[in-house]
């Protein structure tokens, strides 16, 4: 058996057993609520519309490209748009910055000692690795799955299957309502953070399992 077969053997002894944590990336883990708006409200002005904040995280209570259709109304301007948001995505991330809440990487890692930990993101998969690069958190994750092609209950599936795990031992870690609704439908728990895209208010309305503050509120939770 070669050392890499070995390892991977190994790997799985390991993790046999253990809990999956499937984690939004954005307003989760990263600080990137301003870098995003700012983005979508210039590609909605090149199709003559105002976008507000509220607005925008209104379009989160679905499968959020859903939204931004439904926003626009019409596919000719939600070409033009998609056009413009997708040319400039990576000079906004780079202008504006986006960061890790403080206290990401220690926090994923003492996850990391009991939970498979994982990310089902929207977002572009380069840029997010980059970010966890940067605070040094990469090393905690399993698989990272950040993509536009595929929605986000496809990408969840995924990683179920990957796993194998039984949804009474996976747990979904979100910010926005559209999230909690696709956990539900697939079974999976869920624990909403009160610090990103959507207000504790809006959180409320879909009845998490959980509603936490802090990352030491989502550890206590899982311990």
């Amino acid at each position: 058996m070669s050392p890499s077969s070995q390892s991977q053997k190994l790997k799985a002894y390991k993790d046999k057993g253990k809990g999956v944590i499937i984690f939004d990336f954005d307003g989760v883990l990263a600080d990137s609520f301003d870098t995003f708006y700012k983005l979508i409200k210039d590609s909605m002005e090149i199709v003559g519309l105002s976008v507000s904040k509220d607005d925008y995280r209104e379009m989160f209570r679905e499968n959020v490209h859903k939204g931004f259709k439904r926003f626009i109304g019409s596919t000719k301007k939600y070409s033009i748009f998609q056009k413009f948001r997708k040319s400039n995505y990576d000079r906004y991330y780079k202008k504006y910055k986006p960061k890790l809440f403080r206290g990401t990487s220690r926090f994923l890692k003492q996850l990391n000692k009991n939970y498979i930990i994982t990310i089902a993101s929207s977002g572009k998969r380069t840029n997010i690795i980059g970010l966890l690069k940067k605070g040094g958190a990469h090393k905690y994750f399993d698989l990272i799955l950040a993509t536009e092609e595929y929605s986000k209950e496809n990408m969840i599936k995924n990683i179920l299957e990957k796993h194998k795990t039984d949804p009474k031992k996976t747990v979904v870690i979100t910010d926005t309502v559209g999230d909690i609704k696709i956990a539900k439908k697939l079974g999976l728990k869920t624990i909403a953070v009160d610090w990103g895209f959507h207000h504790k208010k809006i959180l409320k309305e879909s009845m998490p399992d959980h509603l936490v503050q802090t990352f030491e509120d989502i550890v206590k939770l899982l311990n």
